[in-house]
C-alpha cells in the first residue's frame, strides 16, 4: 500500500509539470499558475517545518532563517558571482542543511535547550541572519538586490512555467521526502522522542542523531524552496525576506492540517493560503491576520489533532465537509463571486469549518502509552 501511495504521488507530480502545456493549449489566464506556485512553495515550506517540529516536538520559529538562506545564497551566487541559477538551488540547499546541522549541533547537545528555550533559539537565527544581511556589503548592505530572469532551457517554458515546474518539483521532493520518514524506521524513532524523549533513549532510540538529521533535512528543503523563491521575489531586501511571515505561517498551515502525518502540512498549506486569496481578491486583505488568529483559536478549542486525523476519525463529518466544498464552490461561481480559484477557496473555507466546529476527535481513554509500544508503532508506520 505504501508503494501505491507513493507512486501515486509521484503520478499526481508528473501529471501536474504538464499543466503549462495545458495553459497553452487553452489559453487559460497564466494567474492560475502563479497561484499554484505559490501553494507549491507553501507546501514545501510548512513540509520542511513539520519534519522537524511536526514529528518530534521540537518547535522551530527557525524557518525564516531556512527560506531567507536560500533567497540569498541563490539572489548573491547569482548576481555577484555569475553561476548559473541551477546551480544555485542545491547549494543554496546544502547551505541551508548545513546551517540547520550548527544549530542542532548546539541545541541537542545541551538537553536544557527544550521547549520555549529552543523556540527561541531558532527565532535568533532569523533575527542574526536579517542583521548580517543588512549590514555586510558583501551579502546585501541594505541596498537591495535586483535578479533578473536567467538563461534556461526553451523546452522549459515562459518564465512563468519555469517558476511553476520549479516549485512543483521542491514541493513534491518536500512531501515525498516527509512521506518516506514518516514510512521509516526513522520516522518511528522521531515520533517516539516526540512522545518521550527520555524514554526513547533509553529503550535505545538514537536520539540525538535522529534529531540532526531531521533538523537537516529541515534546513535543507526550507532554503531548497527559498532559492526558487528569489527568482519569484525577483528584487530582495532583508526586511522583506527576514520576517516573521514564513516562520508564523508555516507554523499555521501544519497545525491546522496536523503535524502528525506528512499530509497535514499540505492540507494546511492548501487551506490557509486559499483563504488568503480570498480576502485579498474580496478587498479585505488587511484582516489577514486578524482571520489568522482566530484559526489558531478554533483550532486549539475544536481541532487540537488537526484536520487530517478529524478526516481519518470521523469520517461522516468528512463527507459532510466534501459536500459542503463542492456546495459552496458551486454556489460561488453561479453567482459570480470572482474567477475560479475564489470559488474554490470559499468552498475549501466552508468545508474546513464544517471540520472545525465540534467536540475534538477522541484519542482513547486518556492514559499516556508508552512511546515505543505496538500500536503507537503502528500510527508511526501507517500514513
Amino acid at each position: 500500500m505504501r508503494h501505491g501511495r507513493l507512486a501515486a504521488l509521484l503520478a499526481l507530480a508528473a501529471a501536474l509539470a504538464f499543466v503549462p502545456n495545458v495553459q497553452d493549449a487553452t489559453g487559460f489566464p497564466t494567474f492560475y499558475l502563479v497561484y499554484s506556485y505559490f501553494l507549491f512553495f507553501w507546501i514545501a515550506q510548512s513540509t520542511s517545518w513539520n519534519i522537524l517540529s511536526g514529528y518530534t516536538g521540537y518547535f522551530s520559529f527557525g524557518q525564516g532563517a531556512f527560506y531567507g538562506l536560500g533567497v540569498y545564497t541563490a539572489g548573491d551566487l547569482l548576481t555577484r558571482e555569475g553561476i548559473n541559477y541551477f546551480v544555485t538551488i542545491p547549494i543554496a540547499g546544502a547551505l541551508g542543511g548545513v546551517l540547520a546541522a550548527a544549530v542542532g549541533a548546539l541545541a541537542f547537545r545541551l538537553g536544557s535547550l527544550r521547549g520555549e528555550i529552543f523556540a527561541l533559539l531558532t527565532l535568533a537565527v532569523t533575527f542574526t541572519l536579517s542583521a548580517i544581511a543588512q549590514l555586510s556589503t558583501w551579502v546585501d548592505g541594505g541596498q537591495g538586490i535586483s535578479i533578473a530572469v536567467p538563461p534556461y532551457p526553451s523546452f522549459l517554458g515562459e518564465y512563468q512555467d519555469l517558476i511553476y515546474r520549479l516549485g512543483l518539483a521542491v514541493a513534491t521532493l518536500s512531501v515525498v521526502v516527509a512521506f518516506l520518514i514518516q514510512n521509516s524506521r526513522f520516522g518511528w524513532g522521531l515520533f517516539a522522542i516526540r512522545d518521550e524523549e527520555d524514554v526513547a533513549e533509553e529503550l535505545g532510540v538514537p536520539t540525538f542523531r535522529y534529531k540532526m538529521l531531521a533538523i537537516s533535512v529541515s534546513g535543507f528543503l526550507g532554503s531548497l524552496s527559498g532559492a526558487v523563491a528569489a527568482l519569484q521575489i525577483g528584487y530582495l531586501t532583508p526586511e522583506g525576506v527576514f520576517n516573521l511571515t514564513v516562520p508564523l505561517l508555516v507554523v499555521v498551515m501544519s497545525v491546522l492540517g496536523g503535524r502528525r502525518h506528512w499530509l497535514g502540512p499540505v492540507i494546511g498549506a492548501v487551506v490557509i493560503y486559499s483563504l488568503q486569496e480570498r480576502l485579498t481578491n474580496s478587498g479585505l486583505g488587511d484582516w489577514g491576520q486578524v482571520v489568522l488568529g482566530s484559526i489558531l483559536v478554533l483550532i486549539i478549542l475544536f481541532a487540537p489533532e488537526g484536520l487530517h486525523e478529524r478526516l481519518r476519525r470521523q469520517p461522516r463529518r468528512a463527507v459532510a465537509s466534501g459536500v459542503a466544498l463542492v456546495v459552496a464552490t458551486v454556489a460561488s461561481g453561479l453567482a459570480g463571486w470572482g474567477i475560479a480559484s475564489d470559488w474554490l477557496s470559499t468552498g475549501l473555507i466552508a468545508g474546513t469549518a464544517v471540520l472545525l466546529v465540534g467536540r475534538p476527535a477522541a484519542r482513547g481513554s486518556g492514559k499516556r502509552r508508552r512511546p515505543l509500544d505496538a500500536s503507537h508503532a503502528g500510527d508511526a508506520a501507517v500514513p
